[in-house]
């Protein structure tokens, strides 16, 4: 429907879109009316239940409302999907020649060596720098690291605004040994999405007009005579794994973000420049692999060698998060609050906590330190005898580490290998 040639008059860029944006929300319907779309979102449903047992298995809690999560990942993903379409068609990104088949194949070889290199930047990388060494798989470089761009740009705009949703505490160990509390963060999306294909114009028949000259800006290989474009409906899926310690859920996912969305744009203006200046397209091959795995190994350096705020303080116990509907969170108690007395109580640790709970059992009355003003607060609340209070602590004497990571395991420290003092104590 959308050709590049030399015949015919070109469009005006902007007639040219807003003819445009209603065929890409025909062809965005038509994804979300496949069978195929939902039973993508019931597996992210799945996910979402899985970390949910997570959570209730660690510390008990099962306040996590896994479909409501489910209904907030596929918000979040239909305006992601929708916005990356519009971004997809306005560069001129095509998945002809992109070797989707093969991007797919190399991304679950990858999982079967470390999960963790599940991601289409290491697939495409490969398969580009293969591809350009020795001419096979024989796909267009270019095109396929702007596919790869594009996605990352759409998973940072979707980290960004709901990346810290449904964070399930956890207890870990940074590089030093601490014994820390922090965050698990996991989001999925169903990512309906429009790329486009090229075809020749001789092979179409039903109605189409004019791009404007300076499009696409990825251009395909080859000559563009005559060539037409054609919206295709993709379906994807796009996920975010990641941990807080030095920061809150939402800071960390936000900076995270940030960091994906720089590697995004630049590796969508070197696919770019590769597409007008073949004899460069090695730059963003190897580019996408290395910086991706610089970013993740920056954030994962940044959580487990800073300061970690959720740690336990030298008087009273600090709250690492609150079971929603319970005592606790009536009292208005949130992360990173002291809680100091329970029934005129001094409480230290979990222990403490429980027995001063038990000292009274129609109410319980509190005085804890607000993380977010610093000041002394009172609170009083009637409940049923034996309720807990329904409060997660960070790590204190007795607790273990449920979670470990382990930073030695990306690409880049096995290139350059950490000090030794980080060898010994890293978890």
């Amino acid at each position: 429907m959308c050709q590049w040639g030399d015949t015919g008059t070109k469009g005006d860029s902007m007639e040219v879109f807003l003819h445009l944006v209603p065929a890409v929300f025909i062809s965005f319907l038509q994804v979300m009316l496949s069978p195929v779309f939902w039973v993508v979102v019931l597996l992210v449903g799945f996910l979402h239940h899985r970390q949910a047992k997570m959570k209730e298995a660690l510390f008990g809690a099962r306040d996590y409302m896994p479909w409501h999560n489910t209904a907030m990942s596929l918000f979040f993903g239909l305006v992601g999907g929708l916005v990356g379409s519009f971004i997809m068609v306005f560069f001129g990104i095509s998945l002809t020649g992109a070797g989707i088949g093969y991007l797919w194949l190399v991304a679950v070889a990858l999982l079967l060596i470390n999960p963790r290199y599940l991601c289409f930047s290491y697939a495409g990388g490969l398969i580009s720098i293969a591809s350009i060494l020795f001419g096979f798989p024989e796909v267009d470089v270019p095109q396929l690291m702007g596919l790869v761009a594009v996605l990352h740009m759409i998973e940072a705009l979707l980290i960004f605004v709901s990346g810290h949703m449904g964070a399930v505490p956890i207890y870990t160990r940074n590089y030093r040994g601490e014994l820390v509390g922090g965050f698990n963060l996991q989001r999925f999306w169903p990512l309906p999405i429009i790329a486009l294909t090229v075809i020749a114009q001789s092979s179409y028949s039903g109605s189409w007009f004019n791009m404007p000259d300076w499009w696409p800006l990825v251009k395909p290989a080859g000559d563009m005579d005559n060539l037409m474009f054609l919206l295709l409906p993709v379906l994807a899926a796009l996920g975010y794994s990641d941990v807080a310690i030095t920061n809150s859920p939402q800071e960390k996912s936000r900076h995270s973000a940030l960091l994906l969305a720089v590697y995004s744009i630049s590796l969508l203006g070197l696919s770019i420049a590769a597409s007008h200046y073949r004899q460069f397209t090695l730059i963003p091959a190897l580019f996408a692999p290395v910086a991706h795995e610089f970013t993740i190994v920056l954030g994962q350096n940044r959580e487990l060698k800073g300061k970690p705020i959720y740690i336990h303080p030298p008087k009273g116990i600090m709250v690492l998060e609150t079971v929603r509907g319970s005592v606790g969170s009536q009292l208005g108690l949130d992360t990173r609050d002291i809680i100091l007395t329970i029934n005129g109580m001094e409480v230290n640790n979990k222990f403490q906590a429980s027995e001063a709970m038990a000292v009274n059992g129609w109410w319980t009355e509190m005085e804890y330190r607000d993380s977010r003003s610093g000041e002394i607060k009172q609170g009083f609340i009637r409940k049923k005898v034996g309720e807990p209070l329904g409060v997660i602590f960070v790590p204190g004497p007795g607790d273990v580490a449920n979670v470990k990571f382990n930073p030695e395991n990306s690409f880049l420290s096995r290139i350059w290998p950490p000090k030794k003092d980080y060898q010994q104590s890293a978890p």
